[in-house]
Parts: C-alpha cells; sequence; structure tokens
C-alpha cells in the first residue's frame, strides 16, 4: 500500500494509476479525508454486491428519498437504543 498526497498525485497521474494495478494506492486529502485509487477491471471482479439491479435500483430510491427529505434524523442515543447498546 502507497499513500500520498492530492499535491502528489496531480504530479505523477499515470505513475499512480499504473501502481493501482498492483496495489492499494491511498490520498489523502486533507486532514479527514481519504480515497483510493481502483481500477474498474478490480471493482467488477470483487463487486458483485453493486451488479446487483436489485441492489441499484434500491440505493437509487434511497437517494431520491434523501433529495426530496423523506428521511429521519436519530440521536446518537437512539441508535445505541436501537442497537441495544445502552
Amino acid at each position: 500500500m502507497i499513500a500520498i498526497s492530492t499535491t502528489e498525485l496531480r504530479r505523477n497521474l499515470r505513475k499512480y494509476l499504473n501502481t493501482a494495478n498492483k496495489e492499494r494506492v491511498i490520498i489523502q486529502c486533507g486532514k479527514s479525508e481519504t480515497y483510493e485509487i481502483i481500477p474498474a477491471r478490480k471493482m467488477s471482479d470483487t463487486d458483485r454486491y453493486f451488479s446487483d439491479p436489485n441492489v441499484v435500483e434500491h440505493l437509487q430510491h434511497s437517494l431520491q428519498q434523501v433529495e426530496e427529505g423523506k428521511t429521519t434524523v436519530l440521536k446518537k442515543s437512539d441508535i445505541k437504543n436501537f442497537l441495544g447498546l445502552e
């Protein structure tokens, strides 16, 4: 695994795209965000979950509900209670 900054990625994009075929390339963006370069062929080989049309349809429906404001905000204590952690 290799971790790089966004500046380093911009300087050597082709290099890190090629590297991603052999090992994980993590991009550190600021202090709290990270991203990973994943070649498309690896995603389709290993991520069968998102190739299921039913899953994709459910996710699209859920995103539409979020955009329409049809969501419920839960407090941390409500989540813990629901999970039986309190």
